[in-house]
């Protein structure tokens, strides 16, 4: 009998456990990465705040479609092999967007310079035009 309980025992366990990789399994198709390397990596950035789950799996989703998106890139080499000049080709467009936002700072300080810099010379004109104008008028009542 109890020989008949370990055997019983012993043919359960892989059914079980072949049960919970399959749910495992199942888990993991539904998010492109482990969840919990995601939230882990997000909790390291956001401090003392509680992260919902959409947010969660919003962000495993987006990480997903991004990863997707750059190995096509990468795929889109000439060669057999991808290498890592490829994937910096990849990622370059993703990498300046910080470069950018401080290069749109710098242009809009240019551009509000530029701009006093014209009302400057208006304002500079339009008093010489006023001066040369009053003399003019001068010399016509003479």
């Amino acid at each position: 009998m109890a020989d008949e309980q370990v055997n019983e025992i012993a043919t359960e366990e892989p059914s079980e456990v072949e049960e919970t990789t399959e749910n495992a399994a199942e888990e993991d198709e539904t998010v492109p990465f482990p969840r919990a390397r995601v939230v882990r990596l997000m909790k390291e950035e956001i401090k003392n705040k509680i992260l919902r789950s959409e947010v969660k799996e919003a962000m495993n989703m987006w990480l997903g479609d991004l990863t997707r998106k750059l190995a096509k890139e990468m795929g889109s080499t000439q060669y057999a092999s991808v290498s890592l000049a490829d994937f910096q080709r990849a990622t370059k467009p993703y990498d300046m967007i910080e470069d950018i936002v401080k290069d749109e700072q710098r242009l809009l300080l240019s551009v509000q310079k530029l701009k006093e810099d014209s009302e400057h010379i208006i304002r500079e004109l339009n008093r010489f035009f006023t001066v040369l104008r009053g003399r003019k008028q001068e010399d016509d009542q003479l």
